[in-house]
């Protein structure tokens, strides 16, 4: 019998990232709730970040986690928006980290591996340059474990948009838990449904209250810090890849940066 394909859902993300406290999470909680805002979901997330042996997917721009979701592990694959043509996630000049995101569920039993997104038709313009490694090895790289608390903010704009915003506390660390980061504070706003001018409507109203406050944006995404507590143990080549993927992310020089994997 032919196996059943996956179910696998594709979705862009646009998402803004910032560092904040948990002085400001409680002010911009309450801010919220006086607008309006709906709490629609906590939780406490524990994923795992796999690679290569020599980071192929950090290179690329592609990051991929499994996290335990009851009895099921749920697999997330994010690439560049446009693959093809760039090699590196970042954020466009609003700030705004613009994401292909592939999930899928599957057994607990199941090997973390790429090839089960092979094929998938928002991944074609990936598939000839990965092509040479989705079939190699990964290796569970580091490991992040946060709390989160996720609100929905719907502005009623004529497009019936939904931003979320997403309350996270917690840590990265190697896989061993011997070394990890500061205890980190995360607020991620991301477009759920509508058009993107109401996310940039919301980060306007967002910043123009709290970054007197201290609000700022994420010096790097969660992967970049978990993968740099591995610098002690790197191979040459692991080390080539790690300071490749800062370049090309802008934060080969970044102090806020190295404050958070020290």
């Amino acid at each position: 019998m032919r196996k059943k394909p996956l179910k696998i859902e594709v979705c862009e993300e646009p998402e803004i990232q910032y560092a904040a406290t948990p002085e400001l999470f409680a002010e911009i909680r309450d801010w919220l709730d006086a607008r309006g805002g709906k709490e629609r979901k906590s939780a406490i997330d524990s994923s795992v970040y796999y690679d290569t042996e020599n980071l192929r997917l950090l290179r690329e721009g592609i990051e991929y986690r499994v996290k335990e979701k009851g009895k099921k592990l749920r697999h997330d694959l994010k690439t560049p928006l446009d693959p093809a043509t760039t090699r590196a996630a970042v954020p466009d000049e609003n700030a705004i980290l613009w994401r292909n995101e592939f999930k899928c569920e599957t057994s607990p039993k199941t090997t973390p591996k790429l090839a089960m997104y092979f094929g998938q038709v928002l991944l074609a313009p990936v598939q000839d340059r990965v092509r040479r490694f989705f079939d190699k090895t990964l290796e569970p790289k580091c490991r992040a474990r946060f709390s989160k608390v996720k609100i929905d903010y719907e502005p009623g704009d004529e497009h019936d948009s939904r931003i979320e915003y997403s309350f996270q506390e917690g840590r990265m660390m190697d896989m061993k838990g011997e070394r990890r980061t500061d205890l980190l504070h995360i607020l991620e706003l991301e477009l759920r449904d509508g058009d993107v001018s109401a996310l940039l409507a919301e980060k306007q109203a967002l910043e123009e209250v709290f970054s007197s406050r201290g609000l700022a944006l994420l010096p790097q995404r969660k992967i970049m810090m978990g993968i740099g507590l591995l610098q002690p143990s790197m191979t040459a080549e692991q080390r080539r890849a790690y300071q490749d993927a800062l370049g090309r992310n802008g934060a080969e020089n970044n102090g806020d940066l190295k404050r958070y994997v020290a």
